[in-house]
Parts: structure tokens; sequence; C-alpha cells
């Protein structure tokens, strides 16, 4: 893999699902932050562009419980929860919202040297955001690689993996650092696989980026 055509894609490394005291704390999750933030010192240091995917639920939001979901009210807007835990923690951060953007701003975003932080609404995948879809793809466009890791397999790993496939830059998952919930099973593996998700460990992303 080449620095310059690689992406690493980052997926809800955040407060609230991350850390033991969150709001919906992903079991195991803590125990992938050392793994993220090696992924988050090599990107850096080999000049990788970092897109970050986030959860960010405002008041209303149906999936979750206070009205009337399933799943606990967390990484709400504005609150410590939905911010990045202290290891991915973007450095240079541009975050977009779910609106039109004009053909400047797009420009600024395609200029951007920093992380750019793609906010999500409910669970939905990204392609279910029009303007960030839109967005998504035109930063994607120049790359040959997305690497993707985060939090958590079975739900917002697998919506986005459904957003970026045939995008166009082939998909990779790195296995020891993405948080899954239960057991996961041997077909869902198989079904990406057969989808063209490449899935290697992080030891292995070390050495085709570094050889």
């Amino acid at each position: 893999m080449k620095s310059d055509q690689t992406i690493f894609y980052d997926i809800n490394t955040q407060r609230d699902l991350v850390l033991h005291d969150g709001k919906f704390h992903i079991e195991g999750a803590e125990n992938l932050v050392p793994t993220w933030k090696a992924i988050t010192d090599l990107a850096r240091d080999q000049k990788v562009r970092i897109v970050c995917s986030v959860d960010c639920h405002v008041p209303g939001d149906p999936q979750l419980k206070s009205w009337g979901g399933p799943y606990p009210d967390h990484c709400m807007a504005g609150t410590p929860g939905q911010e990045k835990i202290d290891e991915t923690k973007p450095l240079n951060p541009l975050t977009l919202e779910n609106r039109e953007y004009t053909p400047d701003e797009l420009q600024k975003v395609l200029d951007h040297e920093g992380e750019i932080v793609f906010r999500r609404q409910q669970f939905e995948k990204l392609a279910d955001n029009p303007h960030l879809s839109a967005i998504l793809r035109l930063v994607l466009r120049p790359y040959q690689d997305i690497v993707m890791y985060g939090v958590y397999t079975e739900a917002c790993v697998s919506r986005e993996i459904a957003a970026l496939t045939g995008v166009g830059p082939k998909l990779h998952i790195i296995t020891d650092a993405v948080a899954v919930v239960g057991t996961e099973s041997p077909t869902f593996h198989e079904k990406l696989q057969q989808e063209g998700v490449e899935m290697f460990t992080f030891e292995e992303l070390k050495l085709r980026m570094l050889n």
C-alpha cells in the first residue's frame, strides 16, 4: 500500500462507546485502544489521510430509548461522550454536517490536509445522507485503498462497508482493531470476503505500509 493512495477510515472511536463509563459501552472496546492509537500514529507518521465517521445523535432520534427506540441515549451532540477518545482525537479536524455544500466549500474540504469527520444521525449509513455521501465519494476518488477499523462490526462498521462498497477504492478491515458484540458469525466474514473486502491484522498493515 502507498501512503498517498490510502485512507484510514476510523469508525466511532468515541467516548460513549469505548470508555467503561460511556452511555453505550461496547464490551471489550477498551482493549482495542492501544491498537487504535498505533493505527493513528502510523497514519500520522506515514502522512496517510484519516477520515472519521462518528455518531452524533440529537433529541428525537427514533432509535434511542428516550424516543421509543432500542438503544440507550449516547453520543448526543455537544456532550463529552460524543467526542472521540484521546488516542484517536483529530489534530486538525474538518467536521461535516448533512447539508448542501457550495462548490467553494467542497473545494476547501478536498484541499483540507487534516482529518475529515463525517457526522451520522441515527444509525443510518452515510449513503442515506445524500449530501455527505456525495462529498465522501469526491474525497475517496483519488485513492486506491480504504483501511477500516473501529466500533462495532455488526452495526456501524457493516453499514459503512455497505456505503463504501462500489465507490472505487478497495476495502480492507483490520481484524484486531474492530470491536464486536457477542460472538461474530463466521458467515459475516465470509460475506464480506465475497463482496471483495480484504481482512488482515494491524501487523500485516504495518508491513504493507512500511515496505
